[in-house]
């Protein structure tokens, strides 16, 4: 069967010209009763080049169904900026600020004096913050927030101890430990959408000296 358009030889059966893409149209003939086989092997082919082109098709287009399925719940996952986010904002944000404040207090009695101040400012964060009623679609990102502020007042609470009587490496590694728990703080306020006071990046541990 040559194809009408470019004149390209295509073999009995193929729906397009495999040169230009155009329609192979065959002469009309009186209409008769086709089976469902037959009628299968009108849509996908008779030939196995035909399935081959039909097959990749049907790929394509599953493939970009998966796709767009698989983008779709990323716009409906972005946390929305209710009552609560509101709340829990500034709750991190006023103690952020108090952290500052208790950091200008000590500067002068170095790293025992700071966490010493530290460990009531965040206890009273975390009091406040778990008595807030939690939307259900963040129950978890919160509670991973609880638990990033208690591992941040234990660590703190240690380093006050260690910074009073202990030598300078056991003062640096419980610093060390205090930071991370600051930074697991902060991973856990910016999963929650906290994005004011996420900007407002500041150490828990401050200096060591």
């Amino acid at each position: 069967m040559y194809c009408p358009r470019c004149g390209t030889p295509n073999e009995d059966g193929d729906r397009f010209c495999s040169s230009c893409g155009a329609g192979l149209q065959k002469a009309k003939e009186p209409q008769e009763q086709v089976s469902a086989r037959d009628r299968l092997g009108r849509i996908v082919g008779t030939t196995r080049k035909a399935r081959l082109i039909t097959g990749a098709t049907v790929l394509a287009l599953v493939v970009a169904v998966i796709a767009f399925i698989a983008l779709e719940p990323d716009s409906e996952e972005t946390i929305p900026r209710d009552g609560y986010t509101i709340a829990a904002d500034q709750l991190c944000l006023k103690a952020k600020g108090e952290i500052v404040a208790a950091e200008r207090r000590a500067a002068s009695g170095g790293t025992a004096a700071f966490a010493t101040e530290l460990v009531p400012i965040v206890a009273d964060w975390r009091s406040r913050f778990e008595a807030l009623a939690v939307p259900a679609d963040r129950t978890e990102e919160a509670q991973q927030l609880e638990a990033a502020l208690l591992e941040a007042e234990v660590q703190i609470g240690g380093l006050a101890r260690v910074a009073t009587d202990g030598d300078k490496a056991e003062i640096i590694a419980s610093a060390k430990r205090s930071d991370a728990a600051s930074a697991g703080v902060e991973e856990a306020v910016a999963s929650l959408g906290l994005g004011e006071c996420a900007g407002a990046t500041i150490g828990l541990a401050g200096n060591t000296r």
